[in-house]
């Protein structure tokens, strides 16, 4: 049951991660195409969405370590 456990954290965690950079990709590509200024804000809000996954797997290591 541990190595079960141990499998659902680790792809949890990893849900974690790409969740806020998919959001950050639809939520610049929706404001790319509002401003019309194309590849701008989807990069600042895939750079965040990087940002934002790193900090929130490392919140998550550290609350089931």
């Amino acid at each position: 049951m541990d190595k079960r456990n141990c499998l659902i954290k680790s792809i949890n965690c990893g849900l974690e991660f790409t969740s806020c950079i998919i959001v950050g990709v639809f939520v610049g590509i929706f404001i790319d195409k509002k401003v019309q200024c194309f590849p701008l804000f989807l990069v600042i809000f895939l750079i965040l969405g990087c940002i934002a996954g790193y900090f929130n797997m490392m919140r998550y290591i550290e609350k089931n370590r």
